[in-house]
C-alpha cells in the first residue's frame, strides 16, 4: 500500500518583518563560505538529520533547537564581523523539520535584511527567533498552538525559567533603571556589586542601581548587573554608553 505524507502544518507569523511559509524545500543558498569566515564563531556544526540537511544545501548553520516534536534550524547565507565579538546577518532564515523532513520556513522580506539570526530554547518548548544585527535583539516566539499550528508571536511578557520555579519578565529594550523594577515585582532582588574603580559602575551605584557588577571600557560599552530569585541567580546585560542604557540580554543560573 502506497504510503502518504504527513499534512502540512498550518503556518502563521504575526511579525511584520518576517514571513512564513509552509515548505517541503530549500530555497538557494546565500552567499559562500568566504563570505561567513569573520564569523566562524556563530556557525555551529550540524549534529541533528535536520541541520545536516541545512549544511548540505550550502547554508551557514547558527542554531538547531527542538520545538515541541519539530527541530527549528536557523541558518544564513552572510555574516560580516564588528567591534567586541559581534556579527551582522544577512539572508537569514528559520526553517521547521519533522525528523529530516522540512515542513516550514520563515524568512525576512529580503535578502539584504538582518530580521533573522540566532534561536534559543524556551522552557515549555517554544523557541525564541533574534535578529541579525550587530547587537542581536529577540524579536519574537515561535510556538506551537493547540490546534498544531506553527506560530511566530510577539515576545511572551515573561519566560519561565529553572523548570517552572521562577519567571523573568520582558525587560528587552528597558532602561535599567526601568527594569529593575519589572523584575523586583516578578521576585528578583538586586544584589550589591563588589567594590570597583570603574567610572560607569560607580555612576550606577550613586543612582542607587547598586547591583551593577562590571561595565567593559571599550567597544559596545556592555554592563552586568546582578538579581537574586526564588530559583536562582540573574545577569541583566545592557549595551551602550547613556547614563541609563538598556537591556540587550539576560542569562539565569538556577539553584
Amino acid at each position: 500500500m502506497a504510503q502518504t505524507s504527513a499534512p502540512a502544518p498550518r503556518v502563521q507569523s504575526d511579525l511584520k518583518d518576517i514571513r512564513m511559509m509552509a515548505i517541503t524545500s530549500l530555497p538557494k543558498a546565500g552567499g559562500s563560505a568566504d563570505d561567513r569566515n569573520s564569523c566562524s564563531w556563530r556557525v555551529i556544526q550540524p549534529k541533528s538529520a535536520a541541520a545536516r540537511v541545512v549544511a548540505a544545501q550550502g547554508w551557514a548553520v547558527m542554531a538547531d533547537v527542538p520545538l515541541g516534536s519539530y527541530r527549528a534550524v536557523s541558518f544564513a547565507g552572510q555574516m560580516e564581523a564588528g567591534t567586541s565579538g559581534t556579527c551582522t546577518i544577512t539572508q537569514g532564515n528559520v526553517a521547521v523539520f519533522d525528523g529530516d523532513r522540512l515542513v516550514a520556513l520563515a524568512y525576512g522580506k529580503s535578502p539584504e535584511d538582518t530580521a533573522i539570526g540566532n534561536l534559543t530554547a524556551l522552557e515549555g518548548g517554544s523557541v525564541r527567533v533574534w535578529d541579525g544585527d550587530l547587537v542581536g535583539s529577540p524579536v519574537g516566539d515561535l510556538r506551537i498552538e493547540a490546534d498544531g499550528t506553527l506560530h511566530l508571536g510577539k515576545l511572551a511578557d515573561e519566560e519561565s525559567v529553572c523548570r517552572g520555579r521562577a519567571k523573568v519578565p520582558n525587560v528587552y529594550g528597558m532602561p535599567i533603571d526601568k527594569a529593575r523594577k519589572v523584575l523586583a515585582a516578578s521576585g528578583w532582588n538586586p544584589v550589591r556589586g563588589g567594590a570597583s574603580s570603574e567610572s560607569r559602575q560607580a555612576g550606577f551605584v550613586k543612582r542607587g542601581i547598586a547591583e551593577a557588577e562590571s561595565c567593559a571600557g571599550t567597544g559596545l560599552a556592555y554592563c552586568d548587573f546582578g538579581y537574586s530569585g526564588p530559583a536562582g541567580r540573574l545577569t541583566v546585560t545592557t549595551v551602550g554608553e547613556k547614563d541609563l542604557p538598556n537591556v540587550s540580554d539576560y542569562e539565569v543560573k538556577c539553584r
